[in-house]
């Protein structure tokens, strides 16, 4: 039987080995003594750049050593709106201890569900 089985991989370029292009430039890279990571290391810290310079160096550097956040969207049940709501604060203060006591049991009933 010809053919590969579904996931499997046949022939082409091991996973994390670079394409020609790449290994073409890092090769000119190193042939040109050019290392741009220093390079925008130095931009970054060079106080006489502009901040908007140093700041965009900074960030592309970031990229390097902190993965970048994907945005999350949040939805309830079922892709529903999430709801939300809203209670007024109780003030303990003005009951009485009768009172107080009643509340920290429903609560302490509400914490063992």
């Amino acid at each position: 039987m010809r053919g590969s089985k579904p996931g499997e991989r046949r022939g082409g370029r091991q996973k994390g080995t670079p394409n020609k292009r790449t290994v073409e430039v890092q090769q000119r890279l190193t042939e040109l003594d050019c290392d741009p990571i220093e390079g925008m290391a130095r931009i970054a810290m060079d106080a006489s750049n502009p901040p908007e310079l140093r700041g965009r160096m900074f960030a592309e550097l970031a990229s390097y050593v902190a993965p970048k956040r994907k945005a999350v969207e949040l939805s309830g049940a079922d892709g529903a709106p999430i709801s939300v709501q809203q209670h007024e604060r109780l003030d303990v203060a003005v009951l009485d201890r009768d009172q107080r006591d009643q509340l920290r049991a429903l609560l302490m009933l509400a914490r063992a569900e």
